[in-house]
Protein backbone atom coordinates (compact mmCIF):
# COMPACT_ATOMS: atom_id res chain seq x y z
CA UNK A 1 0.00 0.00 0.00
CA UNK A 2 1.14 3.22 -0.94
CA UNK A 3 -0.12 6.43 0.91
CA UNK A 4 -0.88 9.47 -1.61
CA UNK A 5 0.42 12.71 -0.07
CA UNK A 6 -0.63 16.23 -1.49
CA UNK A 7 2.33 17.52 -3.31
CA UNK A 8 2.47 14.44 -5.49
CA UNK A 9 -1.68 14.96 -5.96
CA UNK A 10 -0.67 18.74 -6.44
CA UNK A 11 2.20 18.00 -9.01
CA UNK A 12 -0.08 16.17 -11.27
CA UNK A 13 -2.89 18.03 -11.07
CA UNK A 14 -1.02 21.43 -11.74
CA UNK A 15 1.64 20.05 -14.15
CA UNK A 16 3.90 22.39 -12.39
CA UNK A 17 6.64 20.19 -12.77
CA UNK A 18 6.57 17.88 -15.87
CA UNK A 19 8.74 15.17 -14.97
CA UNK A 20 7.20 15.04 -11.23
CA UNK A 21 3.88 15.01 -12.82
CA UNK A 22 4.36 12.44 -15.09
CA UNK A 23 5.92 9.65 -12.19
CA UNK A 24 2.92 10.46 -10.50
CA UNK A 25 0.68 9.71 -13.57
CA UNK A 26 2.38 6.78 -13.70
CA UNK A 27 1.63 5.51 -10.62
CA UNK A 28 -1.90 7.16 -10.17
CA UNK A 29 -2.52 4.53 -13.48
CA UNK A 30 -0.38 1.69 -12.18
CA UNK A 31 -2.01 -1.38 -10.38
CA UNK A 32 0.11 -0.39 -7.08
CA UNK A 33 -2.71 0.03 -4.32
CA UNK A 34 -2.91 3.25 -3.49
CA UNK A 35 -4.31 5.33 -0.16
CA UNK A 36 -6.46 8.21 -0.43
CA UNK A 37 -6.56 9.29 3.58
CA UNK A 38 -9.20 12.29 4.83
CA UNK A 39 -6.40 15.20 5.46
CA UNK A 40 -4.81 15.03 2.45
CA UNK A 41 -8.06 15.37 0.18
CA UNK A 42 -8.41 18.70 2.70
CA UNK A 43 -5.57 20.03 1.86
CA UNK A 44 -5.79 19.26 -2.03
CA UNK A 45 -8.90 20.99 -2.39
CA UNK A 46 -7.81 23.82 0.01
CA UNK A 47 -4.69 24.34 -2.01
CA UNK A 48 -6.41 24.20 -4.80
CA UNK A 49 -8.41 27.16 -4.38
CA UNK A 50 -6.31 29.25 -2.41
CA UNK A 51 -3.32 28.87 -4.07
CA UNK A 52 -4.02 27.60 -8.02
CA UNK A 53 -7.14 29.78 -7.63
CA UNK A 54 -9.07 26.49 -9.33
CA UNK A 55 -12.80 26.50 -9.24
CA UNK A 56 -14.95 24.39 -7.70
CA UNK A 57 -15.71 23.01 -10.85
CA UNK A 58 -11.87 22.37 -11.59
CA UNK A 59 -12.00 20.46 -8.18
CA UNK A 60 -14.96 18.33 -8.63
CA UNK A 61 -12.91 16.70 -11.36
CA UNK A 62 -9.92 16.26 -9.64
CA UNK A 63 -11.74 15.00 -7.08
CA UNK A 64 -13.88 12.53 -9.49
CA UNK A 65 -10.70 11.22 -11.36
CA UNK A 66 -9.37 9.94 -8.08
CA UNK A 67 -12.77 8.08 -7.06
CA UNK A 68 -12.70 6.90 -10.33
CA UNK A 69 -9.61 5.28 -9.47
CA UNK A 70 -9.91 1.71 -8.53
CA UNK A 71 -6.71 1.10 -7.32
CA UNK A 72 -7.17 3.91 -4.75
CA UNK A 73 -9.06 3.29 -1.44
CA UNK A 74 -10.89 6.20 -0.60
CA UNK A 75 -12.85 6.15 3.02
CA UNK A 76 -17.17 5.79 2.28
CA UNK A 77 -16.79 9.29 4.52
CA UNK A 78 -14.79 11.06 1.57
CA UNK A 79 -16.86 9.52 -1.05
CA UNK A 80 -20.03 10.92 0.65
CA UNK A 81 -18.64 14.06 1.51
CA UNK A 82 -17.81 14.83 -2.43
CA UNK A 83 -21.61 14.11 -3.65
CA UNK A 84 -22.26 16.66 -0.72
CA UNK A 85 -19.84 19.31 -2.03
CA UNK A 86 -21.11 18.64 -5.39
CA UNK A 87 -24.49 19.59 -4.37
CA UNK A 88 -24.69 22.33 -1.43
CA UNK A 89 -22.70 25.37 -1.08
CA UNK A 90 -20.41 23.81 2.10
CA UNK A 91 -17.24 23.75 2.10
CA UNK A 92 -15.63 20.56 1.59
CA UNK A 93 -14.97 20.08 4.95
CA UNK A 94 -18.40 21.00 6.26
CA UNK A 95 -19.38 18.45 3.40
CA UNK A 96 -16.75 15.41 5.16
CA UNK A 97 -18.38 16.88 9.19
CA UNK A 98 -21.82 16.15 7.75
CA UNK A 99 -20.67 12.29 5.78
CA UNK A 100 -18.97 11.41 9.44
CA UNK A 101 -22.71 13.02 10.78
CA UNK A 102 -24.60 10.80 9.24
CA UNK A 103 -27.22 9.02 11.64
CA UNK A 104 -25.57 11.06 14.31
CA UNK A 105 -26.33 14.64 15.65
CA UNK A 106 -23.62 16.93 14.71
CA UNK A 107 -22.38 19.78 17.13
CA UNK A 108 -22.45 23.14 14.96
CA UNK A 109 -22.96 26.84 14.83
CA UNK A 110 -22.68 26.83 11.53
CA UNK A 111 -26.15 27.56 9.85
CA UNK A 112 -25.33 26.15 6.20
CA UNK A 113 -23.96 23.10 7.43
CA UNK A 114 -27.00 22.56 9.32
CA UNK A 115 -29.23 22.98 6.51
CA UNK A 116 -28.02 20.13 4.41
CA UNK A 117 -30.42 17.38 4.52
CA UNK A 118 -30.68 14.49 6.69
CA UNK A 119 -28.37 16.84 9.43
CA UNK A 120 -29.87 16.87 12.99
CA UNK A 121 -28.29 19.34 15.37
CA UNK A 122 -26.97 18.36 19.07
CA UNK A 123 -29.01 21.64 19.38
CA UNK A 124 -32.61 21.48 18.12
Amino acid sequence: MIVLDTSVLLRFFTQDNKNKAEKVRNLLLSRENLLLIDAVLLELVFTSMKVYKQSKTQILEMLKFLLARINIQISQEIRKAVKIYEHTNVSITDSLVVAYGEGNKIASFDDQLLKVGGVKSHWL
